[in-house]
């Protein structure tokens, strides 16, 4: 099997720019796995991997270490079923009133997006408003990774090289991962990686990997307004939506496909937002991201009434609390009016 270095993209100008990329993580300037940190707003159970991390020394820029294996990351997680097709949006007036007024005291903006798929009630508020959409953007790498495995112009058995390039966007994930500079990983690593522990260097790896490809695809979708190839990161609800019902349906994919990135989604580390606006249990596939002036959810939610799709993205800075509040208050609507 062959293993390959990347060459620097030219044409990502994400890549560009350290300060803007070392944003992307859903800790900010924190390792986002640790469990008992102040300013961490998220609590976080990670796995333990079925064999100790043994540490070796860094290679030099011209070695590679043996290749790494990350299976140990990913478990096997039941997803249940999902109406086909989805409902189309139907605008319910008591929903739109409750996601409003779901955060009462909240200082600053907010956007909400929620879809019911099983019977289509909608509701939306600011869902045009554009934020830093910080480590959102690994959502739209995953898919667009899925999208060229399905048409055969992705391996991902394919060994890549964990290179310097990569490597400087670290922000503690790599050290839980196991992993360090000249590691050789699959490209099924990268992605189980950047979905699950939201690793920040495997994404900027999957970044150059996928290319323009992934934007395009938004603009496929209808997406005009969520970019993540530009520096940026600009993310609306309605576009986070839409790509989710993407996902979520399986557009451009195949099945299984569909189920691998469900599945990847429901295993992301990070609890703080929908996850604990939600009773204990509930099946909930999602991504988060979080830095100063974003604090975003985006997911999909088996619940008391029918899966439904909710968008939550604010300008609150390192805190996932008003998420949770309009998650909260999502969730007693469906399942007080089922």
């Amino acid at each position: 099997m062959s293993t390959i270095r990347l060459p620097v993209s030219t044409s990502l100008p994400l890549v560009v720019a350290l300060g803007i990329l070392v944003a992307v993580a859903c800790g900010g300037g924190k390792n986002p796995l640790e469990t008992a940190t102040p300013t961490l707003p998220v609590t976080i159970t990670t796995p333990t991997p079925t064999a100790a991390v043994t540490s070796s020394p860094r290679p030099s820029p011209t070695q590679t270490r043996s290749p790494q294996s990350l299976e140990w990351l990913q478990s096997t997680v039941n997803v249940p079923a999902l109406p086909s097709p989805f409902a189309d949006p139907a605008l319910d007036a008591d929903l739109q009133n409750v996601i409003e007024t779901a955060l009462p005291d909240f200082g600053g903006e907010y956007s909400v997006v929620v879809h019911n798929l099983l019977d289509g009630r909608y509701a939306a508020f600011n869902e045009s408003n554009v934020y830093y959409g910080a480590s959102l953007f690994k959502s739209s790498l995953m898919y667009e990774a899925f999208i060229q495995r399905d048409a055969g112009n992705l391996d991902f058995a394919m060994e890549v090289v964990l290179e310097e390039k990569y490597v400087v966007y670290d922000l503690g994930t790599l050290e839980f991962l196991g992993l360090e500079e000249g590691d050789i990983i699959t490209v099924e690593g990268a992605i189980r990686a950047m979905t699950i522990a939201s690793d920040t260097p495997t994404a900027v790896l999957m970044q150059d990997l996928v290319g323009v490809a992934a934007d395009q695809t938004l603009l496929k979708l209808g997406i005009e307004d969520t970019q993540f190839l530009n520096r940026a990161l600009p993310a609306t609800a309605d576009g986070m939506a839409r790509l989710f019902a993407a996902i979520a349906s399986g557009e451009g994919v195949s099945d299984s496909s569909r189920l691998e990135m469900l599945s990847l989604m429901r295993q992301e580390h990070f609890s703080g937002g929908v996850i604990a606006g939600a009773p204990a249990g509930t099946a909930i596939a999602h991504k988060t991201g979080s830095f100063a002036n974003a604090g975003h959810d985006v997911a999909i939610v088996w619940g008391p009434a029918g899966p439904y799709i909710i968008a939550v993205l604010t300008d609150a800075s390192y805190t996932l609390d008003p998420v949770r509040d309009v998650a909260v208050a999502v969730w007693a609507y469906f399942e007080a009016n089922p």
